[in-house]
Formats: structure tokens, sequence, C-alpha cells
């Protein structure tokens, strides 16, 4: 495997998507790039990770979560009033569900036919 796809398939997603949606709550400013951005890494990594069994894109897909959890804890203050009703972790694993998700799509997609 190579250290690119390792990189980018434990690149925080989730904890960015967060980060750059809060901190522009804050700043009272529109997240212009948080769709685009998050798609096109979906796709990037997706296509990347193409070739790799999946219970080694599942093991990536969760030590990211759980990278993204930890960045979470020490750099996003838990507003209880942004992230309700369930709160700042349980919105970073969500997004994880919805990037992992699309991540499998694009494999599933972008996949060579035997």
């Amino acid at each position: 495997m190579k250290i690119i796809q390792i990189i980018f398939s434990l690149f925080p997603i989730p904890f960015l998507f967060h980060y750059y949606e809060y901190n522009s709550h804050l700043a009272k400013q529109e997240a212009v790039f948080l769709f685009p951005g998050f798609l096109l890494f979906i796709i990037i990594v997706g296509i990347l990770m193409r070739k790799i069994k999946l219970s080694l894109f599942l093991a990536f897909s969760i030590l990211m979560t759980i990278i993204s959890l930890l960045l979470g804890n020490l750099f996003i203050v838990d507003d209880g009033s942004w992230f309700k009703p369930f709160g700042r972790d349980v919105a970073i694993i969500f997004i994880s569900i919805v990037y992992i998700l699309g991540q499998s799509i694009v494999r599933w997609i972008s996949r060579p036919i035997p």
C-alpha cells in the first residue's frame, strides 16, 4: 500500500468538517467550502482506496473516526446550543458514517471490472 493512500485515509475529515463549520458559525460567516470540500475528499479517498481489502478499508475508517474524535475533544468546544440535541461527539461520528458510506459508494462505482 502506498503511503499516500494511508495519509489520505487517515486524514480526519469529520473533525475538519465540524471545525470549519463551528468556526464559521462563531465568525458569523457562511461555510461556503464545507459541502464541496467534503464531496471532493469523499471522491478522492474513495478512488484511492478502491483496490484495498474491505477489512483494511474499515480498519482505516475506524481509526480515522477515533482520530477525529480525539481532535474534536482537543480543539472544538462542546457547545450545547450548536451541537444539540446530541452533542459534539455524536455529530462527529454521524459525519464520519456519512463520509465512510460515501467512500464505499465511490469504491464500488470505481472498482475495475474483473
